[in-house]
């Protein structure tokens, strides 16, 4: 009789997969006794034969609990098998305790993808279902800036230069909360730089009136300090020395200071290294359909008899009105999983348009148009849209969505508009409540600020309003894909990603994949429409960024020395084998 997690379809020794999962079942890769990797099974499922390109699909255990999630699954697989894929299903029981050792784990994760490539050279990506491990990625760089400055800010000892001083900024950065390309790099040397316990990490100050020597010299206005992160890989292209200089008391007067820039690219590999612009660059493709942090239930006192929103009162404010709703969870899986076989079914090839939407930031019409030669006309494009705007582009079919927006890890922001407008365009019902007084009264009056975030997208989502169809989004708000708590809780952890923005989008609002930013920026993906419009995968597209990137005659081109790595901060979010047009129908 099979288990909820199925009988192992491929037993035999001979299978390269089946022997590589029972290697790594279980895996502790630096003997503490803690297993990053508990077990890894291969799950029976279509295969398209060695022949053809290898797709792994890491499924949670977790999610295999019960079987609803199993018909989605292998149905999947056939339908990457009839696009040309091998793909192989494999159950994944990671590491989920108490301790904070994400990076450990996903490199766990990666010495098994390297593992599988050594005995299938033609391994082309994977796809993780569920909750895995992410990498948080930090860099420190010897930044030379001129500019006002400001150095011991409130302190007895503050010195401010408002007329411009040039000066070397060198401070450790979180440059992405989500970064990808580490599991996806499979030669590079990220396990050299990676931390597991919190550890203060030096910034410097130090201003050089007139200019900042090239190999160093001494300063006598300057500031050093510290910053903590744990549980990270560290990007350092920022080496320095310093020693002090001393004066007659025994006082420090001045700073030495030796940049030690030849030391930079440490995570590369030699082939990376050979690069013009020498960046680490991923070998296969990896990208999630992660459904947990937004499948959220609002407390059983908000919902009425018949499950719809009502008036509550709590002796108590509570600290969230929503909580975890696995069952949700698994029913939004199957969603995606239905959503993404009707396209490749060709079920919506008469939404085959473009769109964007902008606010406050350049449009993305003439990008967008740029994915194909063949738009079926003209699309929806909104340059200036409100809140309002945004749900009805949404309700106008598209298979491309460009997003320009300011945002932040919950959501991004366009302009205000009426409430009851933006409720009637939702469906007249509101999932959100405002507190009002000693009661919470069902509303969009936040949503009418401007966010449009996990509420606003969940309300579409709950009553229906959103025409039959499935988009590909590309969204270049700031932090757009970034986990909630990423820097400072394990990826198991129920404020991990809790309400995440992207993820609203790709489960709430129909989505296919999504090709987002975690950190502050400003750049797009270079080249990525160009690579749609020559018939690549999502995921490829976003590949593509690194490859022009890494060409780049110099820094200037990619955004200056403190930019050159800015393809580190991108990630795919749902199906990156997914094409514009389906490929084998």
């Amino acid at each position: 009789m099979k288990s909820l997690f199925l009988l192992l379809a491929l037993q035999s020794s001979e299978d390269p997969l089946a022997d590589r999962c029972k290697k790594f079942s279980p895996y502790d890769s630096n003997g503490d006794g803690i297993a990053e990797i508990a077990s890894l099974a291969p799950i029976e499922g279509r295969s398209g034969g060695e022949k053809a390109p290898l797709l792994l699909v890491l499924v949670e255990a977790r999610l295999l609990a019960d079987e609803s999630l199993l018909p989605s699954l292998r149905r999947y697989a056939e339908d990457l098998v009839a696009d040309g894929w091998d793909p192989r299903l494999v159950s994944a029981h990671l590491y989920s305790g108490d301790r904070h050792q994400d990076g450990r784990t996903l490199l766990a994760v990666r010495e098994f993808l390297r593992a599988v490539r050594d005995a299938r050279p033609n391994l082309r990506g994977a796809v993780l279902v569920g909750s895995f491990p992410e990498a948080l990625l930090v860099r420190m760089y010897n930044w030379r800036k001129k500019g006002p400055l400001t150095l011991h800010k409130g302190k007895a000892n503050e010195r401010k230069f408002e007329t411009p001083v040039d000066f070397v900024s060198t401070a450790p950065e979180i440059v992405a909360h989500r970064c990808e390309l580490i599991l996806a790099d499979l030669d590079g040397r990220w396990e050299d730089l990676y931390r597991e316990e919190r550890q203060r990490v030096p910034t410097l100050l130090a201003a050089f009136p007139g200019v900042v020597p090239p190999k160093g010299g001494i300063s006598t206005d300057f500031e050093v300090g510290s910053r903590s992160f744990e549980d990270f890989f560290f990007v350092n292209d920022g080496r320095y020395e310093t020693s002090e200089i001393l004066g007659p008391q025994s006082e420090t007067v001045a700073l030495r200071f030796q940049p030690l820039d030849e030391l930079q690219d440490s995570e590369g590999s030699a082939e990376d290294l050979r690069r013009k612009n020498p960046i680490a660059r991923p070998d296969i493709v990896v990208s999630r359909i992660n459904a947990r942090g937004i499948a959220l239930k609002p407390r059983g006192e908000l919902l009425d008899s018949s499950g719809k929103p009502q008036r509550a009162k709590f002796a108590d404010a509570p600290k969230d009105l929503w909580e975890p709703d696995p069952t949700l969870e698994r029913r939004l899986l199957v969603e995606y999983f239905e959503r993404n076989h009707r396209f490749r079914q060709g079920e919506f090839a008469k939404q085959f348009l473009p769109a964007s939407v902008a606010f406050k930031l350049g449009s993305g019409r003439g990008a967008v148009t740029r994915a194909s030669g063949e738009w079926i006309g003209e699309g929806h494009h909104l340059p200036k849209a409100s809140v309002l705007d945004l749900v009805e582009w949404l309700r106008r079919p598209a298979v491309l969505r460009d997003v320009r927006a300011h945002s932040d890890r919950a959501g991004s922001v366009f302009d205000k508009a009426d409430a009851e407008r933006i409720l009637t365009a939702c469906g007249s019902t509101p999932w959100d409540w405002t507190r009002k007084g000693d009661e919470y009264v069902p509303s969009l009056d936040r949503s009418a600020k401007g966010k449009a975030d996990f509420v606003l997208y969940r309300t579409l989502w709950e009553n229906r309003v959103l025409p039959d169809g499935a988009s590909f989004y590309y969204h270049t708000g700031c932090e757009s894909i970034s986990p909630q708590h990423a820097e400072d809780r394990p990826y198991n952890h129920s404020e991990y990603g809790r309400k995440q923005g992207a993820e609203s989008i790709l489960f709430y609002a129909q989505g296919l994949a999504l090709v987002g930013r975690s950190k502050v920026f400003y750049d797009a993906p270079r080249g990525f429409y160009e690579a749609l419009a020559e018939g690549r995968t999502f995921g490829e597209a976003w590949a593509r960024y690194f490859e022009i990137e890494s060409e780049a005659k110099s820094a200037e081109e990619v955004g200056g020395g403190i930019g050159r790595k800015r393809t580190y901060f991108w990630s795919v979010l749902g199906d990156w084998t997914l094409r514009l047009r389906p490929s084998s129908r």
